[in-house]
Formats: C-alpha cells, sequence, structure tokens
C-alpha cells in the first residue's frame, strides 16, 4: 500500500512526509465545531495524525449523519469504509438508476448491490464484467464522496490557529507526500 497524503486546505500546500528529504513540519488535523486540531509533528505517511488514524476520524465524525452503527463495526471495517468515504466509488447504472459495489461492498455507505468479483469478471445478472459496463456506458464510475453527503470532510493545516469549518476539504497530493521535484 502506498502512502496517503493530502494538500493543506488553506494554502494547497503539500503535507511531506518523513521519508521525502525534507525537514518534518508540524501539520494539524482540524476539527469542527472548536474541537482542539490534532498536531502531527513528524507525519509517517500512513494516515495517522497525533495518535488518530484520519479514515477512522473520518467515518467516526460522519457515523451519525450516515446513520452508521460504529458498533457493528471492527477497526479494519471502521479503517476501510472511512478510506472508501475519502476516495472510494460504485457504480452507478445508466439504465435502472441502481448502485452497484465491485470487488469493495461499501453498501453501508451507499445501498445497491454487490458483485463481490474483480472488474474483469462478468456479473452474472448483466451479463458483463464492470470493465465492459463502463465501456459501453451502461455503468458510470461515481466517486461515493459525490453520492453521500460528507459532512466533515479532512481538513488539515499548517497554521494550528485555523478554523475548520472556514475552509474547504484536503485534496489529495499528487506526490504522496513524498514524490517531489528536486
Amino acid at each position: 500500500m502506498g502512502f496517503f497524503s493530502w494538500k493543506t486546505a488553506d494554502t494547497k500546500e503539500s503535507i511531506p512526509n518523513i521519508h521525502a528529504n525534507r525537514p518534518p513540519v508540524t501539520v494539524y488535523m482540524l476539527q469542527p465545531n472548536g474541537k482542539e486540531a490534532v498536531a502531527e509533528p513528524a507525519y509517517d505517511g500512513y494516515g495517522v495524525f497525533g495518535g488518530v488514524g484520519a479514515y477512522h476520524w473520518l467515518l467516526e465524525t460522519n457515523a451519525d449523519h450516515l446513520g452508521i452503527a460504529l458498533s457493528d463495526l471492527n477497526e479494519d471495517q471502521r479503517w476501510n469504509l472511512g478510506v472508501s468515504l475519502e476516495c472510494g466509488t460504485v457504480c452507478r447504472d445508466t439504465k435502472t438508476g441502481e448502485y452497484w459495489h465491485v470487488f469493495h461492498d461499501n453498501r453501508k455507505l451507499v445501498p445497491g448491490k454487490f458483485a463481490n468479483m474483480t472488474w474483469d469478471k462478468k456479473i452474472p445478472e448483466l451479463g458483463a464484467s464492470a470493465n465492459e459496463l463502463l465501456e459501453s456506458g451502461r455503468f458510470e464510475n461515481c466517486e461515493i464522496s459525490d453520492v453521500i453527503e460528507l459532512r466533515y470532510p479532512l481538513k488539515f493545516s499548517f497554521n494550528k490557529n485555523a478554523v475548520y469549518e472556514d475552509l474547504p476539504r484536503s485534496e489529495s497530493c499528487p506526490f504522496q507526500g513524498f514524490f517531489f521535484d528536486a
């Protein structure tokens, strides 16, 4: 698995991880409703800030309004659903409007049907693979975060006084916090 990386919400700067041959810089995972930001002085690149897993935080902070019972999930399920909230996809059947989950079952986030197979295997009910259905236009790929309301997205800043509510969500970093130009 690669690095989990973002840009700051306010300055759009890449958050370097400690493996990037750059001086460590303290980054803050911002929190809503006046909660103190979580400081991380030396980001390792694996989604943990000040001992808090960013994807756990994302799911746990949004669980109530998404109708997800956290008590029904183990730690791995929480992490995986949090990752899916940030960067997961679902296929929308353009003929029926139904959502299909291929390979990853995220029906706790978006109700729909689950094809427990890889993208190149035929979905028996539809007579074609997800790849073929995408190519033909029968499926369209949708970001989960565009299908459901994510009330509290991840937001990071190098400024510990940044206010969560004043900023947009942090974007993914194309350099993965590591692969910078010389």
